[in-house]
């Protein structure tokens, strides 16, 4: 009886080990395909290249904005993201999503005043 309660714990523990060890790995995994993140609230801009992806606004706050190619993975390697500024963001936005900045304008005033 004893022996049988010992590896129904034994086993209970592995289990919840194993259980554990997935869910790290599920949100390691998930952690990679994202942009670097900030605690602290700051604006930053990022283009993913390989697959025409452009993330940035005010990080911690809002507003931020996401474009990927439709059809294509909407994700990238943490790797793969490369951090650019406001008006490198802009014209990528406008060359590769036809993005009309006037109709934006609320978008990010303060990074705008800062630039002028």
């Amino acid at each position: 009886m004893m022996k049988m309660l010992i590896s129904a714990v034994i086993l209970i523990v592995v289990i919840a080990m194993i259980g554990f060890s997935i869910l790290l790995a599920l949100v390691w995994w998930n952690s990679l395909r994202n942009p670097p993140a900030y605690a602290l609230i700051v604006e930053k801009f990022y283009v993913c290249r390989s697959h025409k992806a452009l993330h940035g606004g005010i990080f911690g706050k809002g507003s931020t904005k996401m474009y990927f190619a439709s059809g294509a993975q909407q994700w990238c390697w943490r790797w793969e993201w490369e951090e650019i500024n406001l008006g490198e963001f802009r014209r990528l936005a406008s060359d590769w999503y036809g993005v009309d900045w006037e109709e934006e304008s609320h978008f990010l005033e303060s990074a705008e005043r800062e630039e002028n």
